[in-house]
C-alpha cells in the first residue's frame, strides 16, 4: 500500500526533481526548528532583515543575471511569502506557550492552502478528494492544539495558520507572476523584502542594536544556521522545484518537514514529543497526503 500511494508523484516527476523536492523538507525543517533560540534574542523582524539582506549581498554580486520579474510582482510575491508570512511565523515560534514541535506541525496546513489557491488562482483542478484531504488536515491541526496537557497559545497558533496562508498565496503568486529560474525568485525575494522588512522592524520593533551586541556564540551559531540551511539553500531548492512542476507535485514532499522538525528539536532543543502530536501529526499528514493525490497514478506527457 505504501509504495502504491507515492508512485503517482514518483511517475509524475523525473528521478532528479524527486532527489531535488527532498532537499527542502530537510532545510525547512531544521531550520526552522533551530529559528527558536535565535528568534528568543533577536527581534523577528530584525533577524529576518539580517537573513535577507546577506541573501540579496550574496546574489546580487554571483547572480549577475537580469531580473525579468516586474518590480510591482516582487513586491507582491516577497510581501506574502516572506515579510507577512516570517513576522507572524517568527513572532508564534519566538511564545513560550509554542513549542517548536506543535508548531512544525500547526504549520503543514500550508500545502491545504496552496492547493486551494492554486485552483483558485492558477485555475488547476478541485475536486472532493482535496476538499475532503482538507478538512482532515485542519481536523489533525485542532488535535495537536486541543488534546495535550499543555496546549500551544491560541494567539501564537492562529499566526502560524495565518502565517501558512500568506506563505501558500506568495507561492502561488511566484508560479502566476514570477518570469525568472528558481535563484532568480530568490533574489527577487530578497530584494523586495528587504526595504519591507527595515521599515517594518524601524516601525514595530525594539532592541535590535542590542541584541547584536549581547548575542552570544550560541544564538550567531542558530542565526548563521537559519540563514544559510533554513533560507538560502532551502529556498534555492524550493524555487528551482516550482519552476518545474505543479504545487500538487512538489507540495507532498514538504510532509516530511514535521518529521525533520520534531527529530531536530527532540535532539537540539530537548523538546518531548506527546502522544497527541504523534497522533494530530498523523491525522494531518493522512489529510494532506489525500490533498497531494498520492497514490492517484499520473504520468507525465511526452
Amino acid at each position: 500500500m505504501f509504495l502504491t500511494l507515492n508512485l503517482g508523484i514518483y511517475w509524475a516527476m523525473t528521478r532528479r526533481q524527486i532527489l531535488l523536492a527532498l532537499l527542502p523538507p530537510l532545510f525547512f525543517g531544521t531550520g526552522f526548528t533551530i529559528a527558536k533560540p535565535a528568534v528568543g534574542h533577536f527581534p523577528p523582524l530584525f533577524m529576518m532583515l539580517m537573513v535577507y539582506g546577506g541573501i540579496a549581498v550574496v546574489l546580487g554580486l554571483t547572480h549577475r543575471e537580469r531580473l525579468r520579474t516586474p518590480v510591482l510582482s516582487i513586491l507582491a510575491i516577497s510581501a506574502f511569502a516572506v515579510t507577512i508570512q516570517g513576522a507572524l511565523l517568527f513572532w508564534a515560534l519566538r511564545s513560550a506557550a509554542m513549542p517548536a514541535t506543535a508548531a512544525n506541525l500547526i504549520l503543514q496546513i500550508q500545502i491545504p492552502f496552496a492547493v486551494l489557491l492554486d485552483w483558485l488562482i492558477m485555475k488547476e483542478p478541485l475536486d472532493a478528494r482535496k476538499v475532503l484531504g482538507t478538512a482532515i488536515a485542519v481536523l489533525g491541526v485542532a488535535i495537536v492544539i486541543g488534546l495535550p496537557e499543555q496546549a500551544p497559545g491560541l494567539v501564537p497558533t492562529a499566526m502560524i495558520i495565518v502565517s501558512a496562508f500568506s506563505w501558500s498565496l506568495g507561492q502561488v503568486l511566484a508560479r502566476r507572476l514570477g518570469r525568472d529560474s528558481g535563484v532568480g525568485l530568490l533574489k527577487a525575494n530578497a530584494f523586495g523584502s528587504v526595504p519591507q522588512l527595515a521599515l517594518a522592524t524601524a516601525l514595530i520593533e525594539h532592541g535590535q542594536w542590542q541584541s547584536l551586541a549581547t548575542a552570544d556564540a550560541l544564538q550567531w551559531g542558530a542565526l548563521a544556521f537559519v540563514g544559510v540551511v533554513g533560507f538560502y539553500l532551502a529556498y534555492m531548492c524550493w524555487f528551482t522545484l516550482l519552476k518545474q512542476c505543479r504545487l500538487d507535485e512538489a507540495g507532498p514532499f514538504l510532509l516530511l518537514m514535521p518529521a525533520v522538525g520534531i527529530v531536530t528539536a527532540a535532539l537540539v532543543l530537548g523538546e518531548s514529543v506527546s502522544l497527541a502530536q504523534l497522533l494530530g501529526g498523523g491525522v494531518i499528514l493522512f489529510g494532506l497526503a489525500i490533498v497531494s493525490g498520492l497514490g492517484l497514478p499520473r504520468l507525465r506527457p511526452a
